[in-house]
């Protein structure tokens, strides 16, 4: 599987019926030739006490003192009472179905599926949260069942927002009384996510139009309740994905104290902006407006980047659902690109646009063939001006890569979620960059060491030196193959090739070898690099990040050790 997509395969994967390798789950164990069987109850129910505590005992006066006084105990005995009967149905029909065949024991799992997804909506929307943040991540992971995707897609788009009551009172206790500060605050949020929101307001003083972020009320005091049951549940069912999870937690407990979005975000202003000025934007902070639970910035007028993309995609044929955002969708796609392939893949329909994008790759080359479709569309009735905005795209896309490949390699500390949705398309070119909640810092040494790894893909180095890299940034496999390392680097950090549009060359990959440990902080940075390498995608563009990445690579090499 992708390691950029570890995160988003937690727990749902061990709830499908067994494939015909051995599992890998401590919920399950078994392979083609022993059906998986239950294992490990004894834990598991030691684990599942507290939801049996909320099942049977919810009633009790003391239990339900408790939990009125503790938020987040409430929270988990919610969470146990709809997630314990789930584990242990899921459990049940594992165990009912060992012998039967893999029709029969599919439907079955189908049936849980299709009822437990809706169940698991309606508890997410209840608890929000941290919940949000991981239903949004299972509904775009090509490894979940598809009736969770379904039902979690409405969460990437239509996120309800507080009462505006709430927001208010969270801002004036923070700052003060509202009118005295703002001449203007929209009551409607531009923008809702799992712990804040923002809104559109005027300063009293200035008259200046800025964006006002606001933590919910109870963002902080629940989080570690949730997490704490989503590590409970994540050990449990897929034990191996805990180092992901781990630093996905880490990366959104920094989202819950805005003065370190601050200090990020201020941080990062002074770094890019003296030398790129004239390609981004970077949103300045009312520091004296701003603490630990509201965070005021500089105004970005445009549009979001993410309603473009969709047009471009569209164009090419390449079509995304409305309910799921740009982000997800090039998350999904590397994912996808990435899982070994089954014979089925070789089969699917394609749109006849990618279809001629594909077989022109085939024939002509990956660029020659991005250049041919472009110029179809351009000629076969696209949307007037298109030309033009294509080019605008490419110049917003050349800025991102470079600046971030900036942050990364000379700053130290990126944004690294700089999905559409956080782009603001100004014109000219020109692109706003919000949302600095989720900022990784990079020591010395492993930035040192991804920037070699960057240079030896950038140069095409032969594998054994990509694969020794590779290995000095800390990734081990099972086999330790030269030739697996090479080609997964390229594939991460590369241009794409012709054999890898091929399902057959990524099965073959995969059974070669297999990534056992994959370091945090490759993670971050490659999930930088693949959203980068999407945007290129939809403005017909065969980027190599690495290449484009290299200068400020060689850059971090040549300054040395500090």
């Amino acid at each position: 599987r992708s390691p950029g997509s570890r995160v988003f395969d937690l727990v749902i994967p061990t709830l499908q019926p067994a494939r015909p390798r051995v599992a890998r789950s401590r919920l399950f164990r078994g392979g083609a030739a022993e059906p998986p069987v239950l294992a490990d109850a004894s834990d598991m129910l030691r684990t599942l006490a507290r939801g049996g505590a909320a099942t049977v005992g919810i009633g009790g006066t003391a239990l339900a003192t408790y939990a009125y006084g503790d938020p987040g105990f409430g929270r988990q005995v919610s969470f146990w009472r709809v997630t314990g009967p789930a584990v242990l149905s899921y459990a049940a029909c594992s165990a009912k179905h060992k012998k039967s065949d893999a029709d029969t024991k599919a439907r079955a799992f189908a049936a849980l599926h299709d009822h437990y997804s809706k169940v698991s909506l309606d508890l997410i929307l209840e608890l929000r949260g941290l919940y949000i943040k991981f239903g949004q991540a299972a509904a775009s992971s090509p490894f979940v069942p598809q009736a969770y995707r379904t039902q979690f897609k409405v969460l990437q788009n239509d996120v309800p927002s507080e009462d505006f009551a709430a927001i208010k009172q969270v801002v004036e206790e923070e700052l003060g009384p509202l009118d005295e500060l703002f001449e203007e605050f929209s009551e409607s949020a531009c923008g809702a996510a799992s712990i804040g929101q923002a809104h559109v307001a005027k300063l009293r003083t200035t008259g200046e139009t800025v964006v006002v972020k606001v933590q919910y009320p109870s963002a902080a005091r629940i989080f570690s309740a949730d997490a704490q049951c989503l590590r409970t549940l994540i050990s449990l069912a897929n034990p191996e994905a805990l180092p992901a999870f781990e630093e996905f937690e880490k990366q959104l407990a920094l989202e819950l104290d805005y003065r370190a979005e601050l200090a990020n975000l201020t941080a990062i202003f002074d770094a890019i902006m003296p030398t790129f000025a004239d390609r981004v934007a970077v949103p300045r902070a009312h520091s004296t407006l701003s603490t630990g639970r509201v965070l005021t910035l500089e105004y970005l007028p445009g549009p979001k980047l993410e309603g473009e993309m969709r047009r471009q995609m569209a164009a090419l044929g390449m079509r995304v659902d409305e309910s799921e955002s740009m982000r997800d969708w090039i998350q999904r796609l590397e994912a996808q690109t990435t899982q070994p392939a089954t014979e089925a893949d070789d089969d699917e329909r394609e749109p006849w646009r990618a279809w001629l994008g594909r077989v022109g790759a085939r024939v002509v080359g990956i660029d020659a063939a991005l250049w041919v479709v472009g110029k179809v569309l351009a000629t076969g009735g696209a949307a007037g001006g298109a030309g033009g905005r294509q080019e605008e795209l490419r110049t917003c896309l050349h800025s991102l890569v470079e600046v971030h490949g900036f942050e990364i390699f000379v700053h130290g500390l990126f944004n690294a979620d700089p999905h559409p949705g956080n782009l603001i398309a100004m014109g000219d070119g020109k692109v706003g960059l919000i949302d600095y909640g989720q900022c990784k810092r990079l020591e010395e040494g492993p930035r040192r060491a991804i920037a070699e790894l960057m240079v030896k893909v950038a140069d095409d180095a032969p594998h054994a030196e990509v694969a020794a890299a590779f290995r000095r940034v800390g990734v081990r496999t099972e086999h330790g193959g030269d030739e697996f390392l090479g080609k997964m680097a390229r594939l991460m950090f590369g241009r794409v090739s012709v054999e890898m549009l091929e399902p057959k060359w990524h099965r073959d990959l995969h059974k070669t070898d297999k990534m056992t440990h994959y370091p945090p902080d490759l993670l971050m940075v490659h999930r930088v690099a693949l959203i980068l390498r999407g945007l290129s995608v939809a403005c017909r563009e065969n980027v190599s990040i690495a290449e484009l990445w290299r200068p400020h690579a060689a850059a971090a090499l040549d300054a040395g050790p500090d």
